[in-house]
């Protein structure tokens, strides 16, 4: 696909004579492999995955059982941190939403008083980072309060558990120095008057969330494969062990845990899991100190992101479309991506069931304008306007005589 649309790019180009310098041009290839470099590398940087369940051990033989083992058990890793990616590229505000809720946990841990942890220890229990000695994730108020639980885990040196993330100085800056690179073009276009793509425009929204989400994460350790495990076991003999998880959770429900980043302590239970969910971030509930405030922040983090993925979209308000049609549903689309959140929040101050139906109406507008906007920012690139493949000029911005 992307040598097609270098040979259409190379084909286009001969016929704009505002672009006739290969030194001051750029082809329609360059726009779509800028943008998804872009997109790729923020997001793969910005995703922080829990803690994966245990891998088992691979099967004896080479049939299908091992492929099976190979392809989807032996990778659970991988996977966990591709389903997050899918995630941030359909939805960030959710992954944004996340980060949130799981810097605002580890930080009631490395504050409140009982604790006396690090930010860093605080991230680590909050994915999944220590397990009992019967390798249960201690993750409740309950398992951190027993007997020797807050002392092992003091104990862990902050070193030890940097030392475990995979996460290195190298591809966080090359990372880094990607999307500022776009984030200037972007600007640099804008301020020498020339048009940018409607992808660009959602390059430009994926790579802001993808910075804010990056910075939540700063102290969270990257691609840590398995837990530390303590000595002390945390299960008390009159705990009832419940299902695993997700055992009689309907796909609604784990979709309104993942929308309102939070799960009450009876719908998990770490005593029947090795692993807590792959959007865990302790249950509010649990905590009793925790301020009641706190999930209306993360909330509020969400939908501010929404808002700006909305507004940035706005930006191309005027820009070159295909077709009318296509310019209306561009300009409604992300006048509701910008509106409707603020509607939803102001919904969610009153009961009732009639509200109810009213946000999951908004929920499904909401996601419709998406999608739109993501198929026009591919669609549009069919045809550009001429002045869309003139490059930047630098040299006005180098001091010359």
């Amino acid at each position: 696909m992307l040598f097609l649309l270098a040979f259409t790019s190379t084909y286009a180009r001969s016929n704009h004579s505002e672009c006739n310098d290969i030194n001051d041009c750029r082809r329609l290839f360059d726009i779509v492999w800028g943008c998804l470099v872009t997109i790729f590398l923020c997001i793969w940087v910005s995703v922080h995955p829990n803690i994966p369940p245990p891998c088992p051990e691979p099967p004896d033989g080479t049939g299908l059982r091992f492929l099976k083992w190979w392809l989807v058990d032996g990778n659970r890793p991988f996977l966990q941190r591709l389903k997050l990616m899918t995630v941030a590229l359909i939805a960030p505000e959710f992954i944004l939403g996340f980060a949130a809720r799981q810097l605002q946990m580890a930080r009631f841990l490395s504050q409140a008083q009982g604790y006396g942890l690090s930010l860093t220890h605080g991230f680590f229990i909050v994915m999944g980072g220590f397990v009992d000695g019967d390798g249960h994730p201690v993750v409740t108020q309950r398992q951190l309060r027993r007997n020797g639980v807050t002392e092992e885990i003091r104990a862990v040196h902050k070193s030890d558990i940097e030392d475990k993330s995979k996460g290195d100085l190298l591809s966080k800056g090359i990372a880094l120095c990607q999307g500022l690179w776009f984030m200037a073009q972007c600007i640099a276009r804008r301020a020498q008057h020339l048009p940018l793509t409607e992808l660009e425009v959602a390059t430009l929204a994926f790579t802001t969330i993808s910075a804010i989400t990056w910075i939540l994460w700063l102290q969270k350790p990257l691609d840590v494969r398995g837990p530390l495990k303590l000595l002390v076991k945390t299960k008390s003999r009159s705990h009832h062990v419940g299902n695993p998880y997700p055992a009689g959770l309907t796909r609604i429900e784990r979709f309104g845990f993942l929308f309102s980043n939070s799960y009450n302590r009876h719908e998990y239970d770490p005593f029947a899991n090795t692993s807590v969910p792959a959007f865990w971030g302790l249950a509010e509930s649990d905590f009793d100190k925790l301020p009641r405030w706190s999930s209306f922040s993360t909330i509020f983090a969400q939908f501010a992101c929404a808002i700006l993925i909305g507004g940035i979209h706005l930006t191309a308000w005027g820009a070159f479309f295909p077709s009318i049609v296509e310019m209306w549903l561009w300009r409604s689309s992300a006048l509701m991506l910008t509106v409707l959140p603020i509607v939803f929040i102001v919904l969610s101050i009153p009961g009732g069931r009639w509200a109810t139906h009213l946000r999951l109406v908004i929920i499904g507008i909401y996601s419709i304008a998406r999608g739109i906007v993501l198929v026009l920012s591919l669609a549009t690139l069919r045809l550009l306007p001429p002045a869309a493949f003139t490059d930047i000029n630098w040299s006005i911005y180098v001091p010359h005589f």
